[in-house]
């Protein structure tokens, strides 16, 4: 089980294990300290208000969506509309990957 966010991407993809929102995928957007990420999904929890999640309430997945991922250490712009769209992606190729 991953305890800390070291070796973690931008656009990463995880799923919620813990919580309200148990179930739920995100992507990263970001880190605070060792222990917490702040995850999108672009809708209840858009860029502007990110959700903040303790890494081992998360499972994290191997899948990035490398268009975020290069947006975000290019510091432009990234609009909710395509972090809801590279979710479905990512997980129907995590869901065809099973």
């Amino acid at each position: 089980m991953i305890t800390t966010v070291e070796g973690l991407r931008y656009g990463q993809l995880v799923r919620s294990i813990a919580g309200r929102d148990c179930g739920e995928y995100y992507l990263i957007v970001g880190f605070e300290g060792e222990k917490y990420l702040l995850i999108t999904n672009g809708t209840n929890h858009p860029l502007k208000a990110p959700k903040r999640k303790n890494v081992k309430h998360l499972k994290i997945t191997m899948l990035v969506a490398k268009e975020i991922e290069e947006s975000y250490l290019q510091e432009r712009e990234v609009l909710n509309k395509l972090i809801k769209e590279k979710i479905t992606k990512l997980k129907n190729d995590l869901e065809e990957g099973d």
